[in-house]
């Protein structure tokens, strides 16, 4: 929803054509916007369009719509929104810029990328029935967390009708932070003390628990896939290799032998049963290009106020850890991340105890336990996407150092399998 460093330019558009590669017409918005908004307006002459957030979310087009509306009380409607439109269109075109096909078909003859991207498509329905269903509830049972304001959640209609969401623009006063950026131990707290409102709903009520939309999981996705992903990510551990020797020749060879074995991603549906917690709201999907930020005064960059989390297209009941795990591997840098676990983490316990009015039925360390369990697969998510956005052609690095930008993913990438390592052998002692 936010705007990232690529944006299509601004465009006046047909009202009948779709937008951006979809089946979403600007009379159709213009429709529906008019039903929530009780309103006879209609869209003016200098009605705008442009793709947001390209690269930030693989599972929709993200759209900044300007109405211009016209008619009585014109000027008391929004000026300016976020349309969210379920789509596969952006993984098809990210995956052909970053030329992934023939990449990890040089690595695996095994990768089908033509089977991956309709995986990304044959989960479309069920992502976005999660992410309507959860900001209903949001909604109904007001809960206290920083999202944007939706006007509009449209499921999928029974004749093949698109679903759609229309929120508020936040792009004015907030946006993501790059992927390079790093976020430090106050704004990770920012974002647990979120985690805990929703987990503190989801202890004390049980109804969401037997919600068919409040299902969908990675693991789940990867199945959807024919086991794509795993291909991808075996692949993409040879090319880190190849790639980048300073940095993962020989590290990385302990573990393409641990994924030469088969990747058990249901692992991280039931791993909570296992270690007997009770399942949370879990997002699924919490990285830094799911979080906003406050823009600095300036509009160059963004301060540690944390305006809104997005995509809950993942939202499922988990494990405590999950959201830690992701968060940390992919956002936080390699010293919050090392130094300040158990400070983080208490930081949530304390806050989630608060909200809850009770104790919390996991401690810190059965949190801390929980997160370790998950670290592989937290790390084995993120290296594909570490791979791919190091990538200059791709314009993920910025515009100014991108050298430099660069090497401090790789970097955090290989501490990451470092870290991988030592929690590993951890773990085999105590099952020894």
């Amino acid at each position: 929803m936010a705007p990232s460093e690529y944006t299509e330019p601004a465009t006046t558009t047909d009202s009948l054509a779709g937008l951006f590669g979809t089946s979403v017409t600007l009379e159709c918005l213009e429709r529906r916007l008019q039903d929530v908004l009780d309103t006879s307006a209609t869209f003016g002459s200098k009605v705008s369009t442009e793709q947001i957030g390209y690269g930030l979310g693989f599972l929709s087009v993200m759209v900044r719509l300007k109405p211009d509306w016209q008619g009585e009380k014109a000027e008391e409607l929004p000026k300016s929104l976020a349309v969210k439109i379920p789509s596969s269109v952006t993984i098809e075109l990210f995956t052909k810029q970053a030329n992934w096909e023939e990449k990890h078909k040089d690595a695996s003859a095994d990768f089908d990328m033509e089977k991956l991207v309709k995986g990304f498509a044959g989960v479309l329905h069920k992502a976005h029935a999660s992410e309507v269903t959860f900001y209903g509830m949001v909604k109904k049972d007001g809960l206290k967390l920083q999202v944007p304001k939706v006007y509009l959640a449209d499921h999928y209609g029974p004749n093949g009708e698109n679903g759609l969401l229309i929120m508020e623009d936040l792009g004015n006063t907030s946006t993501t932070k790059p992927i390079y950026e790093t976020l430090s131990v106050e704004s990770v707290k920012a974002v647990l003390e979120n985690l805990a409102e929703v987990h503190a709903f989801s202890l004390i009520n049980d109804q969401w628990l037997s919600n068919p939309d409040l299902k969908m999981t990675f693991g789940k996705f990867q199945k959807q896939t024919g086991n794509s992903f795993e291909h991808m990510i075996r692949n993409c551990l040879n090319i880190l290799k190849k790639d980048h020797p300073v940095h993962f020749d020989p590290l990385m060879d302990r573990l393409i032998e641990i994924c030469k074995e088969e990747l058990d991603f249901d692992y991280t549906d039931t791993i909570h049963e296992k270690l007997g917690l009770p399942p949370v709201m879990t997002h699924g999907d919490l990285w830094s290009n799911n979080m906003m930020w406050r823009k600095t005064e300036d509009g160059k960059g963004t301060t540690g106020e944390l305006v809104a989390i997005v995509d809950w297209q993942l939202v499922h009941p988990g494990c405590v850890g999950e959201d830690f795990v992701r968060l940390l591997c992919t956002s936080a840098g390699t010293d919050v991340r090392r130094e300040h676990l158990e400070e983080l983490i208490q930081h949530y316990h304390t806050s989630l105890k608060a909200k809850m009015g009770k104790e919390p039925p996991f401690t810190v360390a059965q949190i801390i336990k929980a997160y370790k369990h998950l670290f592989r697969y937290g790390v084995l998510m993120v290296l594909p996407m570490f791979e791919g956005f190091v990538q200059a052609d791709l314009g993920m690095m910025g515009t100014e150092n991108i050298e430099q930008h660069r090497q401090d993913m790789l970097s955090r990438a290989k501490c990451l399998v470092d870290d991988l390592y030592e929690i590993e052998d951890e773990l085999a002692l105590e099952r020894a």
